[in-house]
């Protein structure tokens, strides 16, 4: 599963990367039914990922969890 996850930056990275093989901006709006200007923020990074973005790049969020390291005065409390 970890080989599958991608860093934001690298969804960024797909992002332009398909944008680029629609033909820009414009191409990658019609072809996903979005206004070319919400592609453009998405492209710059001035927008969050959202869910809209990650379908249109064939990509779903994931939540993970790990282990805090342990801290010198005690463990973690629930609560």
């Amino acid at each position: 599963m970890a080989d599958d996850l991608m860093t934001l930056e690298q969804v960024f990275s797909e992002l332009n990367t398909q944008v680029a093989k629609a033909g820009g901006n414009n191409a990658f709006a019609r072809r996903h039914g979005r206004n070319k200007s919400t592609i453009s923020n998405w492209a710059n990074c001035n927008r969050e990922v959202s869910d809209a973005c990650l379908d249109a790049l064939g990509l779903e969020r994931v939540e993970m969890f790990r282990r805090k390291q342990p801290t010198a005065t005690g463990g973690a409390r629930n609560g």
